[in-house]
């Protein structure tokens, strides 16, 4: 399934959003390490990736712990285990700060020596090329080591039924999201993408009925985050692809919601360390994809040393290869940039498809942060996913919705006329009471339109939101992406 709209929020359970679990995951983390300090790379990954509010100084805080105990150890975090060099290089570029050189010691070049990367085995290549591509830090060219050589590596250790595993003969889904994870980068290599596509044969193949992963047999959290960040790693998304589109829910289910962690198995009676960092940087890989953003483990927009707690409200600018001369351009950038709309794995924005009315609303819903009570009385939207059915609900009990004989046509093409009239009632939602203009938009083709259809394009008209074409408005005229891109981009500078 193609994705077709960018969402800010994506809720997929009854109990959470994607949105609301990260930041109470978050929140989770910076309570479980107040002063962070070296060993707690994860937690600090997780909120810099997902741009978590931390308190003042959080992240100098950690880099200060961190040179003192780098500085304490001569620059040797480990003897054997050099995933720690990898963890900390990880750490250190999703805060901007340079790897190469931490109190004097340069931890990028203990990665340098492929033997000593491959002593734990398929982890350690894995993780030394994550760490190393985070940043594009080079590998000299006389080290006994290379990314192609790391990735042959990986490529060597995939099991006949396309999984990866640490150890044995049988699929691990932990191991093979990993693998994935670390292959991503490097799918235009034509036996990487074989080699990936064999591998979401085998992550699929792996799961429950329900969208749940075990490892060891035990249904656990941590399997189905490493699922979810490989799947993002790929840009995509779980909910959009029939083979995973259980999985986010299921994954959610082992969210505890008395001190906003995540669980490890769900007989837990209290949230899990682990399970916690692993949610939340998966959540971040997740709400990264869904706005646009660059995958997780790619940190080149941190690289300048901008600090992510500024990054929020910098977002980077998204161009696409169809839209670098369309009249649209920076609205459809902009529109990207706030989280409503989302271009296409392939680069492009496809600028001229028309927007359905399930999308519209869904765009709305997103952006308003609607959220249902009850469901929806519409008996044509059974096959829709839950989480699209919330935003259908929550748009009906907002009464932002135009629909006749308990049907919603979800898939029909919304024309202006309908989304004219869904943004009066939103902007009414917001401010509490309607527009109500003194005249009509003066175009020539609105004059037989109901009331509320003629002050509703007169909303948009007297806003500067839509200003029509050659003195016409085309109200039963379809809706173009671009359109919705410059329609949502003014309306919000009207209500925000």
């Amino acid at each position: 399934m193609t994705l077709l709209l960018l969402l800010i929020v994506t809720p997929v359970s009854a109990q959470v959003s994607p949105v609301d679990a990260y930041k109470t995951a978050g929140q989770y983390m910076v309570e479980a390490a107040p002063n962070p300090t070296f060993g707690d790379e994860w937690f600090i990954i997780a909120l810099a990736r997902g741009e978590y509010d931390v308190p003042a100084n959080y992240y100098d805080t950690y880099y200060s712990n961190l040179v003192s105990e780098v500085k304490k150890l001569e620059g040797v975090l480990h003897n054997r285990k050099y995933t720690e060099y990898s963890r900390v290089i990880l750490a250190l570029s999703a805060i901007g700060k340079d790897a190469t050189d931490v109190g004097g010691y340069n931890l990028v070049e203990q990665l340098f020596d492929f033997d000593k990367v491959v002593w734990q085995g398929l982890n350690g290549p894995i993780f030394a090329l994550i760490a190393l591509d985070t940043w594009n830090y080079e590998i000299p060219t006389n080290a006994n080591n290379s990314r192609e050589k790391m990735i042959d590596y990986i490529l060597s250790k995939q099991l006949a039924d396309g999984g990866f595993t640490l150890s044995g003969t049988n699929a691990d889904p932990d191991m093979t999201a990993m693998a994935v994870q670390s292959l991503s980068t490097y799918k235009d290599r034509a036996d990487v993408q074989v080699a990936i596509d064999k591998a979401l044969v085998a992550m699929e193949n792996l799961q429950d009925a329900n969208g749940s992963y075990k490892t060891w047999g035990i249904t656990n959290s941590e399997s189905a985050a490493q699922v979810i960040t490989a799947l993002t790693s790929l840009n995509i998304n779980p909910n959009e692809d029939k083979r995973f589109n259980q999985v986010l829910n299921n994954f959610l289910t082992f969210y505890h919601a008395q001190d906003g962690g995540f669980k490890h198995v769900l007989t837990e009676t209290k949230a899990n360390g682990m399970a916690t960092e692993q949610a939340a940087y998966t959540l971040a890989a997740y709400n990264r994809l869904l706005t646009g953003k660059t995958k997780l483990y790619d940190m080149t927009d941190t690289k300048v040393g901008k600090n992510p707690q500024i990054n929020k409200t910098t977002p980077t600018t998204i161009s696409f290869i169809d839209t670098q001369t369309h009249w649209a351009k920076a609205d459809v950038e902009a529109a990207v940039a706030k989280g409503l709309l989302k271009g296409y794995a392939d680069g492009t924005f496809k600028p001229n498809n028309h927007l359905t009315r399930v999308q519209a609303t869904s765009i709305l819903v997103r952006a308003l942060q609607l959220k249902n009570v009850s469901d929806a009385p519409f008996t044509d939207i059974g096959t829709y996913s839950k989480e699209t059915k919330a935003e259908i609900a929550a748009a009906y009990e907002a009464g932002l919705l135009i629909a006749k004989s308990g049907k919603f046509a979800p898939s029909a093409t919304i024309s202006r006329e309908e989304l004219a009239v869904m943004l009066a009632r939103a902007y009414a939602l917001k401010k509490g009471e309607p527009y109500v203009a003194k005249n009509n938009a003066p175009f020539t083709d609105i004059a037989k339109l109901p009331m509320e259809s003629k002050q509703a394009i007169t909303f948009l008209y007297d806003f500067e939101i839509a200003q029509g074409s050659n003195g016409a408005f085309s109200p039963t005229g379809t809706t173009t992406r671009a359109h919705a891109a410059k329609l949502f981009v003014n309306f919000l500078k009207v209500v925000e």
